[in-house]
């Protein structure tokens, strides 16, 4: 069955494919009529050049089953998925209309901090029902992110792909599908954590989040790095610029609820999501001040020499240009003040990618990877 005859197509002997409305790494998404009921619903269907890969099919059932095992109000409801021998794996989850969170950045640029910190509390509720349920998402974007379009002026955000979760009771290599020491994840919102191939928890997810919440009210990345490899090395050691030093709009009790988000070892980030929306709440209702044209972001930091190969994380890099780590603070009040810093080392050990694909991991330009 070839992709161009897809339009059309019965898939599952009830879903009959209308047109397609995007395309992604790993699967192609339809609008579709559900002939048994007549509802409109969306059809994700394995991209062809992935269909003979075995470790895409384990992953791409995972997301089906990861993402149904969660319901919230805040996630993509996966409602089917077949997987049979005379056509592609598919699975069917509710049709979204609105835009992702990538396209409103580009339309509109920084955001109010009463918008993004909205926003941000309801992927962080979202959170909260997929950790309980033992599901970590890993690639929190604003690709991922969607803003229903609800024909009213209420905020309704929807966490979508889970294509790369991991199930808490799982080991890594059997959430990859693959080999251990893997690479999973947009570099940009990446924690430092799964750069260094480390087994990850919810707090990973807390600082992709952070990172988004980050890039809503800057409009620019926390960490922005046009080198791929260096951008690795940046993200395990570089700070990012304070909020109030790119937005002097911001307030610095704000400010210090996104810094401990990406916090740079998970131990000093929230505990949990929901702390963090704990954190997140008082800001929601802050006065809507334009968001104003942000400063040129600077680093904060000279970057570790990183090595020339695109396949492996450094094993050692110089200790010289590590820069201070924040330590850990309370729960602040809005009112609340800056932490203090102290000096960390550290050191990233090899990892590399498994077998490479485009559903695996993409060296994306930091362009392509989300909102300029």
């Amino acid at each position: 069955m070839s992709r161009s005859s897809l339009v059309g197509t019965v898939l599952g002997q009830k879903y009959r494919l209308r047109q397609r409305i995007g395309v992604g790494g790993m699967g192609t998404v339809y609008e579709a009529e559900q002939l048994d009921v007549g509802q409109t619903v969306a059809v994700k269907v394995l991209r062809q050049h992935l269909l003979g890969e075995p470790a895409v099919h384990a992953r791409f059932r995972r997301e089906a089953q990861a993402t149904a095992g969660v319901k919230h109000p805040n996630i993509v409801e996966v409602m089917d998925f077949h997987d049979a021998p005379d056509e592609p794996p598919f699975l069917v989850m509710e049709l979204l209309k609105g835009q992702t969170l990538k396209s409103l950045l580009k339309k509109e640029g920084p955001l109010p901090v009463g918008r993004a910190a909205a926003i941000a509390h309801q992927l962080a509720t979202a959170l909260v029902a997929a950790h309980h349920a033992g599901v970590v998402h890993r690639d929190i974007k604003p690709d991922n992110i969607f803003l229903v379009d609800s024909g009213t002026e209420a905020l309704h955000v929807k966490l979508l792909d889970f294509g790369v979760a991991r199930l808490m009771h799982e080991d890594d290599a059997t959430a990859l599908g693959t080999e251990s020491g893997a690479w999973v994840g947009t570099p940009s919102y990446m924690a430092p954590e799964q750069i260094r191939c480390r087994p990850v928890d919810g707090r990973a997810d807390i600082y992709s989040l952070g990172a988004c919440l980050y890039q809503m009210v800057t409009g620019q990345r926390p960490i922005d790095v046009a080198d791929n490899v260096a951008l690795l090395s940046a993200v395990m050691h570089q700070v990012p610029a304070p909020l109030s030093g790119v937005r002097t709009d911001v307030p610095d009790g704000f400010s210090q609820v996104v810094a401990r988000t990406l916090e740079k070892d998970p131990a000093t980030r929230y505990a949990d999501s929901h702390e963090l929306a704990q954190a997140l709440e008082p800001w929601i209702h802050a006065a809507p001040v334009a968001a104003p044209s942000p400063l040129s972001l600077k680093s904060q930091a000279p970057l570790p020499r990183s090595p020339r190969t695109l396949h492996r994380c450094p094993q050692r890099l110089s200790r010289r240009n590590t820069p201070p780590r924040r330590t850990r603070a309370p729960a602040r009040s809005p009112s609340s003040s800056r932490r203090n810093t102290s000096p960390r080392r550290t050191r990233a050990p090899a990892c590399r990618p498994s077998s490479w694909s485009p559903a695996r991991w993409r060296w994306a330009s930091p362009q392509r990877e989300g909102s300029s």
